[in-house]
């Protein structure tokens, strides 16, 4: 079968900031895909309240209420946050097979050695250029189906990527640089720079940036939080310097993001 690719579409690859230790039910237009990086808590899918932790991977329907939950002094939940529209008509065959062969509020453990990939589908999602976002849309389809058959690929990556990654994630809302970073890694940093653009498609703090911004424009949208709060958030102490990032990523100012909603 034919699939148009303007209509089957990934809008958006992000991580989930730390923005509270529960969120209220709500919903999408699209399906909305997790993956769990750390933390423990719950996360309540149409009425059920399932427990989650790191590895697992699961999706809600388009209109389901959902939302996560973590318990008085747990870990908040990092996660990967994946948008997916899919027809009713034209992907009709893609939604058969979700619901029949992976299953809205199913749990896939996959473990942590999909770090690398879902990063590698963040950073395409959001690229200027029309083709690689449709691979961030076909390589997760292809995620999608290979858990479906029960094939997922063994491995993603290097353990040094996949360990900066880690940290990246862990890190979101601190400030650090690259030094840092090659210190906690280990590697030579000529060596871990080439190995990161080599993995991932761009450096290392170009890429830990990216992170921080997917996570502001989270919190943009779905706070009335100052942007001085915003800033702190993803580790900026200056919130100028961080607008400024904000735009150099985005090609538009926060304020205006959030405004355009």
């Amino acid at each position: 079968m034919m699939y148009k690719i303007d209509i089957m579409r990934l809008h958006n690859c992000g991580i989930l900031p730390k923005t509270g230790r529960s969120y209220s039910p709500h919903a999408h237009d699209t399906y909305e895909f997790h993956y769990i990086v750390s933390g423990r808590g719950s996360f309540e899918i149409g009425g059920r309240l399932l427990a989650v932790s790191p590895g697992y991977f699961f999706y809600t329907r388009p209109g389901t209420k959902h939302r996560s939950v973590v318990p008085a002094g747990g870990d908040y939940l990092l996660q990967y946050i994946v948008f997916l529209e899919l027809d009713p008509e034209l992907d009709a065959a893609i939604i058969a097979d979700l619901e029949t062969r992976v299953g809205e509020g199913a749990f896939h453990r996959l473990g942590d050695r999909y770090h690398e990939f879902f990063a590698q589908i963040s950073r395409l999602s959001t690229a200027p250029e029309e083709p690689e976002r449709r691979a961030a849309t076909f390589r997760f389809v292809a995620l999608l189906y290979e858990l479906s058959v029960g094939t997922p690929a063994s491995d993603y990556g290097h353990p040094a990527v996949r360990g900066a990654l880690e940290f990246m994630r862990s890190h979101v809302g601190e400030p650090y640089g690259l030094e840092q970073l090659v210190a906690e890694i280990g590697l030579d940093k000529s060596y871990f720079i080439r190995l990161f653009k080599k993995s991932i498609g761009v450096p290392p703090m170009r890429y830990a940036i990216s992170l921080k911004m997917i996570a502001a424009s989270h919190l943009l949208l779905t706070t009335s939080e100052p942007l001085a709060t915003v800033a702190d958030e993803v580790g900026f102490a200056d919130e100028y310097h961080f607008a400024k990032r904000f735009k150099q990523w985005s090609g538009i100012a926060p304020g205006a993001y959030r405004r355009r909603g």
